[in-house]
């Protein structure tokens, strides 16, 4: 006969191993975890369709932690990631919202980066939103209606050009334009052939004049630097000329030599004029003596 006491111990420990292995189960997939050695993450995101609390944090593809929480904050969502505190994040690490599978899961993937500085875990980080198919279908529609406005643009543009093309007017006038195109190609093709040599000789004329001026030049250095030299100094010399007269000038205006004293000078001027007037009194008594009696002259000689 057997023990029913011994078949309920057993039966207890089968369901309380059975509800242990259901808890490990439970913990492993939404990454329940009795340690708080995890780093702590907040991430900035622009938005976060489709995550919720419990997706994975995989770090180049592996698994390394789970999103813990995640908030709104103005026009961004603030997500804040459990990682292994056995990963090391340099100061380049990059976190990007991806997708898992067609069915829409959404994970959080870490570059750990490979800067010489670790990464600064109480701030927060940028994070990267990567599009998922529901995303790329909205995309393709916005797309799809820029396409439809595209083609209409085009068929009008086709129509225009159509209605051009049967302008007989048009045509003529861009049969009219070719033709002429045509007949200058062929004049400029012949005036060429027919001047090649020429071309050829005033090329060649233009080459030996460059090289007999190089030689000149060459040949003619020292004399021409020397003319360079000897114009340098005369131009030094007019300089010290003009300055010269420049002051001539000013002092003549200023009465300060002999010629602005006769230019200038009121009290000479003055002298000159009657000197003028007694000549000229003295010019006419002698005019007078001249045409009466003559000129009457008392001189002793010795």
């Amino acid at each position: 006969m057997r023990n029913p006491r011994a078949t309920e111990i057993k039966v207890g420990i089968t369901v309380l191993l059975g509800l242990l292995v259901f808890i490990w189960v439970l913990g492993w997939a939404k990454n329940f975890t009795l340690s708080s050695s995890d780093n702590q993450i907040k991430v900035r995101f622009n938005k976060v369709s489709g995550l919720e609390i419990g997706n994975n944090v995989t770090v180049n593809g592996v698994r390394r932690g789970h999103v813990k929480d995640f908030f709104i904050d103005g026009s961004s969502v603030i997500v804040t990631l459990s990682i292994s505190n056995d990963i090391t994040l340099k100061k380049d690490a990059e976190f990007s919202l991806e997708s898992t599978d067609l069915m829409g899961g959404r994970k959080i993937e870490v570059y750990p980066g490979k800067s010489v500085d670790d990464l600064d875990l109480s701030e927060i980080q940028k994070g990267n939103y990567i599009s998922d198919i529901a995303g790329m279908i909205s995309l393709f529609s916005d797309i799809q209606d820029k396409i439809s406005i595209i083609a209409n643009e085009s068929v009008k543009t086709l129509q225009g050009i159509n209605s051009l093309l049967q302008d007989e007017a048009f045509i003529q006038g861009l049969r009219t334009s070719i033709s002429n195109l045509n007949n200058v190609t062929s004049k400029l093709d012949k005036v060429l052939t027919e001047n090649q040599q020429n071309i050829k000789e005033i090329s060649e004329n233009t080459k030996e004049i460059t090289s007999d001026t190089k030689d000149l030049i060459k040949e003619n250095k020292e004399n021409i630097e020397r003319s360079l030299v000897n114009l340098n100094a005369v131009l030094l010399k007019s300089d010290s000329l003009i300055t010269s007269l420049n002051y001539l000038t000013q002092e003549t205006a200023a009465g300060g030599n002999n010629l602005g004293k006769i230019l200038y000078d009121d009290s000479l001027y003055n002298n000159l004029v009657k000197s003028m007037e007694l000549i000229k009194e003295l010019s006419k008594v002698l005019l007078d003596q001249i045409q009466t009696d003559g000129i009457k002259v008392d001189a002793y000689i010795f």
